[in-house]
C-alpha cells in the first residue's frame, strides 16, 4: 500500500509540475504583462505542488534516505517539548519528522517516523528518551537524542486518544520563501494563486481576441 500511495502521489506531483512548465514554455511567446503573469502562475504552481506532494511523500517514507542534516522548513509547530538542557525537540507531522535545535534554535538533526502520514505526538523523560505515539498503525517508538530507534511497539486506539498532550507551540526561525512547505495549507495557498493567475490570463485574452 505504501509503495502504490508514493506512485500515486509522485504521477499527481508530475502532472501539476508538468502544468507549470507548460505555463511557463507559453509565457515565452507572449509579451508584456501577460509574460509577467504566465510566469508567476508556473512559478505559484510547480512551488505549490511540490510543496504539498512532496511533503506527502516524506511523510509516508519516500525519501527515507534523507541525511540527518537535512534541516526540512517547519515554520510553527504543536507539541514541542524541551529536554532538560532546553534543547527543542520538534514534531512536524505534515512531513512526519522529528527534529532538534538548540538553545538558539540552531538545527542540530532531524529524521523521518514511520507515522504512515498521520498525525503524531512526543515526549521526553529525564533520561533523554524520545517517545513517540502515532495516530496511524498506532505505534510506540522511543528514540534517543541522535535519532536511532531504540525500540518499537504497537497498541490499541483507546490507549493513544488516552495519551495525554503534551508540549507547547513555537515559530521555529524559517525563511518567508520557505514557508511554504510548512504547511499544507500554504501550499495550496501557492498552488491556487497560480491556478487563479492561469483563469486570468486565459479570461483576459479571450476578451482581448475579442475587440
Amino acid at each position: 500500500m505504501k509503495y502504490l500511495s508514493t506512485i500515486l502521489i509522485g504521477v499527481i506531483l508530475t502532472a501539476w509540475i508538468f502544468l507549470g512548465l507548460k505555463q511557463l514554455r507559453s509565457a515565452i511567446k507572449e509579451p508584456g504583462w501577460r509574460k509577467l503573469i504566465r510566469l508567476l502562475a508556473a512559478t505559484f504552481i510547480c512551488v505549490g505542488a511540490t510543496g504539498f506532494f512532496g511533503t506527502a511523500l516524506i511523510a509516508i517514507g519516500g525519501f527515507k534516505q534523507l541525511p540527518s542534516s537535512f534541516e526540512w522548513p517547519i515554520g510553527r509547530a504543536e507539541g514541542v517539548v524541551l529536554t532538560k538542557d532546553s534543547y527543542f525537540i520538534v514534531p512536524h507531522t505534515p512531513s512526519g519528522r522529528v527534529q532538534i535545535y538548540d538553545t538558539n534554535w540552531k538545527f542540530l538533526r532531524g529524521w523521518n517516523v514511520d507515522a504512515g502520514g498521520g498525525t503524531f505526538t512526543l515526549h521526553i523523560t529525564e533520561t533523554n528518551r524520545i517517545h513517540v505515539e502515532t495516530a496511524r498503525g498506532h505505534t510506540h517508538y522511543v528514540f534517543d537524542l541522535s535519532g536511532k530507534l531504540l525500540s518499537s511497539e504497537t497498541y490499541s486506539l483507546t490507549a493513544y486518544l488516552a495519551l495525554p498532550k503534551e508540549g507547547h507551540a513555537y515559530s521555529v526561525p524559517t525563511p518567508i520563501w520557505l514557508w511554504v512547505f510548512t504547511s499544507p495549507f500554504y501550499s495550496w495557498l501557492a498552488a491556487a494563486a497560480g491556478l487563479g493567475l492561469v483563469i486570468l490570463d486565459r479570461t483576459t485574452k479571450q476578451k482581448t481576441d475579442h475587440v
